[in-house]
């Protein structure tokens, strides 16, 4: 049994509602993943939010600088050698 999701399916329904089209509803779910990233680092400037329109699929990459270990002083912005 799969456990893949397809976000642009799930909300067919609410978009056929609203009649919001399939752009404004990906900037949407772009959004919220940002804004949950904002509420739990504090940020969201590092990381970059991708919604698949073709499939539905969702990404999320962190950018973090990596450090010597023993040097990191961000673990938001950064990543010791030994993490990585």
């Amino acid at each position: 049994m799969s456990s893949n999701i397809n976000l642009i399916d799930s909300f067919q329904e609410f978009k056929d509602f609203k009649n919001i089209d399939r752009p404004t509803v990906i900037s949407v779910l772009e959004e919220v993943f940002r804004s949950m990233i904002r509420k739990k680092y504090g940020t969201d400037e590092n990381c970059d939010v991708i919604v698949n329109p073709d499939n539905g699929d969702l990404e999320i990459w962190r950018t973090r600088k990596v450090m010597e270990d023993g040097f990191s002083e961000d673990d938001d912005l950064e990543i010791e050698l030994a993490e990585v």
